[in-house]
Parts: C-alpha cells; sequence; structure tokens
C-alpha cells in the first residue's frame, strides 16, 4: 500500500471569512499565507508553525446555519499538543481571550480541552500518552516489524 505523510491542511465552509481567518489567528496563532476570490466563493488560507494549514471559505450558497457535529462530515478536529504542562497554558490562553472551553478533560487516549470557532465548529487540543501512541504503533499496518 502507498504511504502518506500525515495531514496537509483542511477547508472549513464558514459564514465569515474575515471573522473566522481573524479567529485563527489570534486563537489558534495561524499565519495568515493567502487569500483568494473565484466566482462564486472566496476563502483565506492559514498556516501554524508544522507547516499544517486550514483554509476558511465561503460559498455564494453558504448558509447561515451553525456547524452541527451529528451531520455527516466532520465531527471535530482535533491538534496534537506535547504534553499536560502545555495543555495548562492553553488554559490561560483561551481564558485570557474569553474563548469557551471545557477546560483539561480526561479522555479516554490522553487529556483533551474541547473548544468551537465562531461558526461552532468543534476543536480539540489533545495529548496522546505514549502508553497509548505505543498501542496505536502496534497496530499500524505499515510500521516495519
Amino acid at each position: 500500500m502507498p504511504r502518506q505523510s500525515g495531514p496537509s491542511h483542511i477547508d472549513l465552509t464558514v459564514t465569515d471569512v474575515e471573522r473566522s481567518a481573524k479567529w485563527w489567528e489570534e486563537v489558534m496563532g495561524f499565519a495568515r499565507v493567502h487569500e483568494w476570490q473565484q466566482d462564486t466563493f472566496r476563502g483565506c488560507t492559514l498556516v501554524d508553525a508544522s507547516g499544517f494549514a486550514v483554509s476558511v471559505m465561503s460559498h455564494d450558497a453558504t448558509g447561515r446555519d451553525r456547524f452541527e457535529e451529528s451531520r455527516v462530515g466532520l465531527d471535530h478536529l482535533a491538534f496534537r499538543v506535547r504534553d499536560r504542562a502545555e495543555l495548562d497554558e492553553w488554559v490561560v490562553h483561551l481564558d485570557r481571550l474569553g474563548v469557551t472551553h471545557t477546560g483539561v478533560m480526561e479522555a479516554h487516549m490522553g487529556d483533551t480541552i474541547v473548544m468551537r470557532d465562531p461558526d461552532n465548529i468543534q476543536l480539540e487540543l489533545f495529548v496522546i500518552s505514549p502508553k497509548d501512541m505505543g498501542q496505536l504503533l502496534e497496530t499500524d499496518p505499515h510500521r516495519k516489524r
């Protein structure tokens, strides 16, 4: 089976491109790198220090509904955080910006903070424990034995 090298980017449909782009800059620390306008949609691409890109885009046909993860499609988007101490730093950062979040919760595979963007898209900051990562790698069909 051919391999892939990990995530590259995600495109999110939003109700207000500028509002969402500012949120990704201020809250998540992404840098705005490209804006575009086509006949029926416009968007903005932002990149974080790892090189992962998020594009926020709005189409002429985009409704005003808020995101709902119970519908078919995206449930949530999670970002890996190094350790619990870094999660605690995120709590302080989010609180300083007035972003509603769950605080650090113990989840089935590691500590997690859950929050939502301006369109209600669920985002997580997630620490996977070394033990759980080891178990995942053991079941990886691409891993050389």
